[in-house]
């Protein structure tokens, strides 16, 4: 359990190193986009939604965006290369700004999710806490009946747990391509994991 937790904390703290530099600033901006115009859809709240859009990014954001900046500034040396005709040195010398540009969107996603969660937050704490309480519930009656606890069943949900709640943080701090439907049904599978470990938590 603490090896794939590990794992996987590795890949939340490496992923939004790399992806900017393995995805195009065109790339994320499509993929932004579609997650807009599905949240919009979605709430039909567009107003509100840009609104706090624009709060958050602006009071908690801006420091990535200024420091990508100052990135771009230092080493984005495109211009000297842009008539120069030598294509590879200018898709080199292109490669800070690019880097830059997909830094910004990468907040501009993490600000745009963080406001479809808070849109979101008491739908999908309810069904958390109703797999909590069923676990709770169901452990006691297991306890009533002498029913012993599975550890195979508790192997497996505590492992599908974690695998769900870091795929939502990758999602929340990423732009990766998951659709937005997808997110509650996410919160669903959390309920049911949290539900079976509870109850086949085994007894030592």
């Amino acid at each position: 359990m603490v090896k794939h937790f590990l794992i996987w904390l590795m890949i939340i703290i490496f992923t939004p190193l790399a992806l900017p530099a393995l995805l195009s600033p065109k790339t994320m901006s499509l993929t932004i986009r579609k997650d807009y115009n599905a949240a919009v859809s979605i709430l039909g709240e567009k107003d509100e939604i840009n609104k706090q859009l624009i709060t958050l990014y602006k009071n908690n954001l801006t420091v990535i965006a200024a420091f990508a900046n100052e990135f771009r500034d230092r080493h984005d040396d495109s211009n000297k290369f842009r008539n120069s005709g030598d294509h590879i040195g200018e898709a080199i010398a292109d490669i800070p700004g690019d880097w830059a540009e997909s830094v910004k969107f990468q907040a501009y996603s993490m600000a745009l999710h963080m406001v479809i969660l808070s849109k979101w937050a008491i739908w999908l704490l309810i069904p958390v806490a109703m797999g909590l309480i069923a676990g709770v519930f169901e452990r006691r009656l297991k306890s009533d009946t002498f029913s012993p606890p599975i550890p195979p069943i508790y192997n497996t949900s505590a492992h599908m747990l974690l695998a769900s709640t870091f795929m939502i943080i990758l999602w929340l701090i990423c732009p990766i391509p998951i659709p937005l439907s997808i997110i509650p049904t996410f919160a669903v599978l959390i309920s049911v994991f949290i539900s079976l470990a509870i109850t086949h938590y085994p007894n030592y």
